[in-house]
């Protein structure tokens, strides 16, 4: 029961059917919409309270983050001076066990590097919305400068690295920094799940659905993402099922990182995946104007 609804006529009236039945109607409609207002402000408070949760999350990460920092830069610095003090006396020629363990101990101290400035990346990217810094930029010249330390490292992997560029690609306006950051995460990820002897690319072209866009396609061969895990490999500290954490690395924080920045540069990214094959597709709109 939601409430009482009185009604009252000159004494001696009585309500006909036709009035009842109107009557009803009003308070079967008053009662439909009191229910969904107590609804909307339920689902409006349990949305609150797990934003106010999200936020609660963030924050304790970001102060986790900064404190780990200083211990793991000690632990390295430790390892390195550990690491003088042997060759000076002559250990590590003599005991290759040593050399192994103080590179596990730099490895390690390096993962978790990156985990904690990952964290403090996207703490930063989610609380501190900066203006953009637009330039134009010409892909076809910055590209194949920006991609040289990744065809280093795909041909020590045994990997095949092919970029796909037209000369006659307009520029687009963009936050340089933002994409580099954004296509080295996807790089640094299909480097990290390739197999050997399969392919990465970078292909460059004109949006057949907005001319005023670009589209870069940066895909692996030999991988490929089930159509379930697709709507969640955005998401923080994500793996898909199956892949080994030890072997490939990384923090899971790299794709969710990619998401914010390319929202913060107005664009778009998806993911498709077939045939052996996973695709990134980044759209940039090529008539970008500052944001204030």
């Amino acid at each position: 029961m939601l409430g009482d609804l009185c009604l009252f006529k000159r004494t001696g009236e009585v309500f006909d059917e036709l009035e009842v039945r109107l009557v009803q109607q009003v308070a079967n409609q008053c009662a439909i919409a009191i229910r969904q207002s107590r609804l909307y402000q339920a689902a409006q408070n349990h949305v609150q309270e797990l934003e106010n949760l999200n936020r609660l999350k963030d924050d304790f990460l970001s102060a986790v983050s900064h404190e780990l920092r200083t211990p793991i830069t000690n632990i390295k610095m430790a390892a390195q001076m550990l690491e003088v003090k042997l060759q000076q006396a002559g250990l590590l020629e003599s005991d290759s066990g040593v050399v192994q363990y103080l590179q596990i101990l730099r490895d390690e101290c390096d993962r978790e590097t990156n985990l904690v400035n990952d964290l403090l990346d996207l703490s930063r990217l989610e609380t501190d919305i900066k203006p953009l810094r637009l330039s134009s930029t010409r892909l076809q010249d910055w590209l194949p400068y920006f991609v040289e330390p990744f065809q280093e490292r795909v041909k020590n992997q045994r990997q095949h690295f092919q970029i796909y560029i037209p000369s006659d690609l307009p520029s687009v306006q963009t936050e340089p920094s933002m994409l580099k950051r954004i296509l080295t995460e996807l790089l640094n990820n299909a480097c990290k799940y390739t197999p050997r002897d399969e392919r990465i690319w970078i292909a460059v072209q004109v949006s057949q659905v907005n001319v005023d866009a670009l589209e870069l396609h940066i895909g692996n061969s030999g991988v490929e993402v089930a159509e379930t895990e697709r709507s969640r490999i955005f998401d923080k500290f994500y793996r898909v099922p199956g892949a080994d954490p030890y072997r490939h690395g990384g923090t899971g924080l790299g794709l969710a990182l990619v998401k914010k920045l390319v929202e913060q540069i107005r664009a778009t990214i998806q993911v498709t995946s077939c045939s052996g094959e996973t695709i990134f597709t980044l759209t940039l709109l090529s008539n970008l104007t500052p944001s204030t």
